[in-house]
């Protein structure tokens, strides 16, 4: 088979949205839209997705795919430079002959080095998308931007999904004209960034739903790349593990929210570690933003993991227990309305506007283009140089704050644990950018060290959570307090403050011992 035309490469810029299927109608009507240069285009589109079965294109952060309209095929292979960006992607496309890929045309595309014999005879058609398009041409401030409502369904046999989205691409001008013109059509129905594209919405019908919640990405930043682009890539991975985790945390999902709220410390921790690069008039409110949805979340984790530490323990050990079984009632009603808040937070007005606001400053932000010549030092200087000025002022804080631990009050050791979380998270951004298997042991041997012990200064500050939780609960069971169980049988056999404080010193020790993997 031979390509029509040989395959072009282009850089995507686009802002997906998601949107209720029902508010398709009214967005169509915008007078944004009904402003287009072109009268609007409307297509019936049949995407067919390759890959093996064991998933290597996708693993290798590549997708291949053929989109038929109108009896013409196209065919695509897209791709990110890595896992976590999700406004530029990059693309080759080319017309072909039929609906089977055309192999021998992807030569200078990302696919090409993957294709080994093996590959090019295990590739199999995955899953399809049927949608229909309606597109728009919009000119803003210079600015051309395709407008795309899709509307529509992926199909991985048995399963189907539904698609409802908005696209924007920046055909040609400014990135911010993209996020001026969101925000203008969400007045008029509520929109969701969305960070997954259809190809892996495709791949997790195919695992059944097994990838809706998502961790942190690994994160490649060299000792080269420039401060201002390291700190992109770290904000870009911890936006994506939130807003991928959206849905799942909105269902009840425990371990959703706990990853949500995992991306929303290793972003806090990423600005606090780049605190003198990315400094902006634009910071404070980010921040704001950022502690707000935190304290949303907070309630309903706190829940999880005292249901999961103590009750659901003390339910397998007296399954016929009366007033064990009533105080488990009470702590999941407790628990039912502290997930409806955190999931009326997530799906608020507030929220959607704080996310899009949170990319716009990531990608395009005042800091980004700030001209003072001691700040575009700062973002321009390679980021093993920072690194390690930050990474040295965080071990000798917690070196010095840490020393005596058993004599220090919980918010003291409360305020050592964020500080062990900020280290380790800036030593697992920075393991690619001092490389070496000496720095490697030696990294391995101090995140190993800081977990111990941010694990036990995190049970410490559990337990004096549980104590306020046990109060609230019995409070709350006042009027059955004959029934309730008693606040000593909620508190787990085996662990104790004495027990915790140890381990934490311990961890400590080593952790004071462990040489520093940046100097190695």
């Amino acid at each position: 088979m031979v390509a029509l035309e040989s395959a072009r490469q282009s850089k995507e810029v686009e802002l997906k949205l998601e949107l209720d299927p029902a508010a398709a109608a009214r967005i169509a009507s915008h007078p944004a839209l009904e402003a287009s240069l072109t009268p609007p285009q409307k297509r019936d589109l049949i995407s067919t997705y390759f890959d093996t079965t064991d998933f290597a294109l996708r693993d290798a952060r590549v997708f291949l795919r053929v989109r038929e309209s109108g009896g013409r095929y196209v065919q695509t292979v897209k791709t990110a430079k890595s896992g976590t960006e999700f406004l530029e992607r990059f693309e080759w496309e080319q017309e072909i002959a039929g609906s089977a890929p055309d192999l021998d045309a992807v030569e200078g595309t990302a696919l090409a080095p993957l294709l080994t014999p093996e590959l090019r005879a295990s590739l199999r058609l995955l899953f399809e998308t049927r949608i229909r398009r309606k597109t728009y041409l919009i000119e803003r401030g210079g600015s051309q931007i395709e407008v795309a409502i899709d509307q529509g369904e992926i199909v991985a046999a048995p399963h189907r999904r539904q698609i409802s989205e908005l696209e924007l691409e920046l055909k040609r001008g400014e990135t911010a004209e993209l996020f001026r013109l969101a925000r203008v059509l969400a007045e008029t129905v509520p929109l969701r960034l969305a960070v997954k594209t259809k190809a892996e919405r495709g791949y997790e019908l195919l695992e059944d739903g097994k990838h809706e919640v998502e961790k942190a990405a690994e994160i490649d930043i060299g000792p080269n790349m420039p401060s201002g682009d390291a700190f992109s890539a770290i904000a870009q991975s911890s936006l994506r593990q939130i807003i991928a985790n959206e849905r799942a945390m909105c269902g009840g999902h425990a371990e959703a929210l706990h990853q949500m709220r995992i991306g929303l410390r290793r972003l806090r921790a990423a600005i606090s570690i780049f605190a003198d690069v990315i400094a902006d008039t634009d910071l404070d409110k980010i921040k704001a933003e950022l502690k707000w949805i935190t304290q949303e979340l907070g309630p309903a984790r706190d829940l999880d993991v005292f249901a999961a530490d103590v009750l659901q323990p003390l339910l397998l050990a007296h399954p016929d227990d009366a007033e064990i079984a009533l105080t488990h009632r009470d702590f999941e009603a407790r628990r039912a309305a502290a997930y409806a808040r955190a999931a009326g937070s997530v799906r608020s007005e507030r929220f959607r506007h704080a996310a899009l606001d949170l990319v716009e400053w990531v990608e395009i932000g005042p800091w980004t283009v700030e001209n003072d010549a001691e700040r575009a030092a700062l973002r321009t200087r390679p980021i093993a140089e920072h690194a390690r000025h930050e990474l040295a002022r965080l071990r000798k804080q917690i070196k010095s704050r840490g020393a005596d631990l058993r004599h220090q009050s919980v918010r003291q050791r409360h305020k050592l644990r964020i500080r062990a979380k900020r280290l380790r998270y800036a030593t697992e951004f920075f393991a690619s950018t001092f490389p070496g298997e000496k720095r490697a042991r030696r990294r391995a041997e101090a995140l190993s060290a800081l977990k111990d012990l941010q694990g036990a200064l995190g049970g410490l500050n559990d337990l004096a959570t549980r104590h306020t939780l046990i109060a609230d609960g019995a409070e709350g069971q006042a009027a059955e307090s004959e029934k309730a169980a008693p606040a000593s049988r909620l508190r787990p056999a085996g662990i104790n403050a004495g027990t915790l404080l140890l381990a934490a010193e311990q961890a400590f020790a080593r952790f004071a011992q462990a040489k520093a993997f940046w100097k190695a």
